[in-house]
């Protein structure tokens, strides 16, 4: 059943204790990480407990020169 809560003059319609999804601060306290996380170019996940997961992709370039008298690779340089 559906409880109607009053809170700072605010109707907020509660589904579940458990859902954490319509926690209006839940809500208010995850929404800047989302949008910061998609801004900044990660990849964002939530899971259905409210985890919130970012990925992002570093890339590493690094540099390989040949050796003559060797005869083989070594890395010179990598940022």
């Amino acid at each position: 059943m559906s409880n109607i809560l009053e809170k700072n003059d605010l109707y907020v319609e509660e589904e579940s204790k458990d859902d954490i999804f319509s926690d209006i601060n839940y809500i208010c306290k995850t929404t800047p990480l989302i949008v910061e996380s998609l801004k900044n170019g990660l990849d964002v996940a939530q899971l259905p407990n409210g985890d919130i997961l970012t990925t992002e992709v570093k890339t590493v370039n690094t540099q390989y020169s040949w050796d003559k008298t060797k005869q083989r690779m070594f890395k010179t340089n990598q940022s």
